[in-house]
């Protein structure tokens, strides 16, 4: 790998808007590690990985890494449009390190793509949750056909076991995500 950057890979050059990039993604399978810093040196607000991650994908423009998502179990209990929480997961971080407008929404559509092929039916998991903040205007969950928006509201609240974080505190939307149709 093409170290720089406090042990990131040197991204390709953005294409300008209107050019397709989209066959230049690809995504492929990581170690905790190295999301650990790809969200430790980019992500903006969140600088570690879901230590409780059950898979990790990286995202590669031209096959350079540049960004990371993770998916993971949720400590819940209720069910969510009746699947019980033991048959969803989340999505616990998105991080794309370059500027590109377009490019985490094409990252992401293909991420869940394999997520649904590889741990889903491994793990029997029909749907797929994240969350938003509120006040977020123009996330790319609002962009992607299968991601819909069901209303609820999570009201923000600090974790009792873990150290205080600033996005604790901020109300967040549901996007969801039925890995079974």
């Amino acid at each position: 790998m093409d170290v720089i950057n406090n042990g990131f890979s040197n991204p390709a050059k953005p294409l300008p808007l209107g050019v397709s990039f989209s066959d230049r993604v690809s995504i492929k399978q990581i170690d905790k590690r190295t999301a650990h810093l790809i969200y430790k040196h980019h992500h903006s607000y969140m600088d570690g990985g879901n230590p409780s991650s059950s898979a990790v994908h990286g995202v590669y423009l031209d096959d350079r890494l540049v960004g990371g998502i993770s998916y993971g179990y949720m400590l819940a209990s209720e069910d969510i449009h009746g699947i019980p929480s033991d048959r969803y997961m989340s999505v616990s971080r998105v991080c794309i390190a370059i500027d590109m407008p377009n490019l985490a929404s094409c990252a992401m559509a293909k991420s869940k793509d394999l997520f649904a092929e590889q741990t889903a039916q491994d793990e029997d998991i029909e749907l797929l949750v994240t969350y938003v903040r509120q006040d977020y205007d123009g996330t790319m969950f609002d962009a992607l056909d299968d991601w819909e928006y069901n209303g609820h509201i999570a009201k923000g609240h600090q974790a009792g076991n873990r150290p205080e974080s600033e996005i604790c505190d901020y109300d967040k939307r549901r996007y969801v995500c039925f890995l079974s149709e």
